[in-house]
């Protein structure tokens, strides 16, 4: 997403996430685009932790899409690891403007079915926000490093750090 598009169309996003995380039971939620540039968080307190899950999920949004696609499918509709204390949950979603992914991490006391019923509901709120709704542009190659900063900037105030 550009630069100049974040404060209208991000700001949308604040109460879908609330709403996300309370109803599903998450500890934290990201929600990036394809390309790792962070559009909301829930439960982080440092933008570095929220930078290397956002690269970390990219990446593995692409390798899994990657390998779907070797074996013959689309994609798949959803990641998940599970653990003794956390688990994960990576959800892919399109929206008319972009590709977005759901980086989620619940314990105990939420489910990986009830993660994948609010996800649902999420995916369908944001596609329907306005900005979200419509095709936009995409930054160029010299914007992309200066867009991918201006998403913690703008979630953490100032400089990304």
């Amino acid at each position: 997403m550009r630069r100049t598009d974040l404060p209208e169309f991000v700001g949308a996003l604040e109460a879908p996430v609330e709403r996300f995380a309370r109803e599903a039971g998450l500890r934290l939620v990201l929600l990036i685009n394809e390309s790792g540039q962070v559009l909301a968080q829930r439960g982080f307190a440092r933008a570095l932790d929220v930078m290397g899950v956002a690269s970390l999920g990219a990446g593995i949004q692409a390798s899994s899409q990657a390998l779907a696609v070797m074996l013959g499918e689309r994609g798949f509709s959803h990641l998940h690891q599970g653990g003794a204390a956390s688990q994960v949950f990576i959800g892919p979603f399109r929206t008319p403007a972009e590709n977005l992914i759901v980086i989620a991490v619940f314990g105990e006391d939420s489910s990986l079915g009830l993660v994948q019923v609010f996800f649902g509901e999420f995916t369908g709120e944001v596609s329907r926000l306005p900005g979200w709704s419509a095709v936009r542009p995409t930054s160029d190659a010299r914007a992309f490093e200066r867009d991918l900063n201006a998403g913690l900037e703008n979630l953490f105030g100032g400089a990304s750090a």
